[in-house]
C-alpha cells in the first residue's frame, strides 16, 4: 500500500513538473516557418526537427545548456532528426516567435513531420534550469523528446 501510496505522489508531482516546463500542440497542416527546412533536404520530408531557439539575452547557463543541448542531439537523434539553432530575435526568424510562442532564453521544440507537414510539436522552456545536474538534464530532456515522438 506504501508503494502504492508513494507511486501516486510521485505521479503527481511529475505530471505537475511535466505541465510546468513541456508544451504539446497538435498543429497540423503546412507551417511557414517550418517549410524552408523541410524543403531545404529532401531528408527531412519524414524527419522529425529539433529547433533549438535561442535570444539575444543575456544568460549565464545559457553557454553551458545550449553544449549540453547540442551532445544530447548527437548522442540520441543525430540519425533520426534534424537539429537547427536559432535567433529568434532576429527580423528574418520572427515567424518562429509567433508561431511557437518564444519568450524565454532557450527553447527546445521538437515538430514531428510527415509528409513535408506540420503534425504536432512540443516544446521545452529554459532546459538552462537543469544545467546543475548533467544526468537529469540528460534524463529528462531525453524523456520528453522520446514520449512525444512515441505518441
Amino acid at each position: 500500500m506504501l508503494k502504492k501510496i508513494l507511486f501516486f505522489v510521485f505521479f503527481c508531482v511529475m505530471a505537475a513538473a511535466y505541465g510546468a516546463w513541456a508544451q504539446f500542440v497538435n498543429l497540423s497542416g503546412n507551417n511557414p516557418a517550418i517549410r524552408e527546412y523541410v524543403e531545404a533536404n529532401e531528408e527531412n520530408w519524414n524527419r522529425p526537427i529539433m529547433y533549438v531557439f535561442y535570444s539575444n539575452r543575456y544568460c549565464y547557463e545559457c553557454v553551458k545548456a545550449m553544449d549540453m543541448i547540442y551532445n544530447l542531439y548527437e548522442e540520441n537523434y543525430a540519425d533520426s532528426m534534424s537539429l537547427f539553432e536559432i535567433n529568434y530575435n532576429l527580423d528574418d526568424e520572427y515567424q518562429f516567435r509567433l508561431a511557437y510562442d518564444l519568450t524565454q532564453p532557450i527553447s527546445i521544440v521538437i515538430v514531428r513531420i510527415k509528409d513535408g507537414m506540420s503534425q504536432g510539436y512540443y516544446k521545452i522552456d529554459n532546459p538552462q534550469e537543469w544545467i546543475a545536474d548533467p544526468f537529469y538534464f540528460k534524463e529528462k530532456i531525453t524523456t520528453l523528446i522520446n514520449n512525444f515522438l512515441l505518441q
